[in-house]
């Protein structure tokens, strides 16, 4: 065999080598950061009411908000703006559903929304996002056309919420 033949073959091999470590090596970090497995947010323990919540939401401050994330807490928060008639009825969703899941909700106006950490992730409102270990894991948006119909049908909205939330 020529050295050429030789050095082809040792570049291809070399060549498949590396991609098998690359492609390893995602895999890998992938599992390792869930990349690959379906977003799930438990709510820590007091936030679930056992059939005594009674829909209300409880208004939440931006310093409240940071103090709750920086302790890595697990709970749901309802981005609001007032005289909205789409937070009005995403509003009426999050009292039902909370009432009926028997879990507690956190209600932040917008405004303190965009003084917080939150605002990273959550541009618009109205909004829920599900916090686990104090970081936003998944919500609403508002500006996006795939998350409209949670917007506008309570069912929609339901499943919507129950595709992430793990009760526990």
């Amino acid at each position: 065999m020529s050295k050429k033949k030789k050095s082809q073959k040792s570049t291809l091999g070399l060549i498949i080598a590396l991609a098998v470590v690359v492609v390893g090596s995602l895999v890998f970090v992938g599992a390792v950061g869930g990349w690959f497995s379906k977003i799930e947010v438990t709510l820590d323990a007091e936030y679930y009411c056992d059939g005594e919540c009674d829909g209300e939401l409880t208004d939440l401050t931006t310093e409240e908000y940071e103090e709750l994330v920086s302790a890595g807490k697990s709970f749901l928060v309802f981005i609001d703006q007032g005289g909205c008639k789409t937070a009005d009825r995403l509003r009426e969703y999050i009292k039902d559903y909370a009432k009926e899941a028997g879990v507690r909700i956190y209600r932040m106006m917008f405004e303190d929304v965009k003084k917080s950490s939150l605002h990273e992730v959550v541009k618009y409102y109205p909004s829920v996002a599900m916090i686990s270990r104090g970081r936003p894991m998944v919500w609403l948006r508002a500006d996006e056309d795939e998350d409209a119909e949670e917007y506008n049908n309570y069912e929609t909205f339901k499943s919507w919420m129950e595709e992430y939330l793990n009760k526990g």
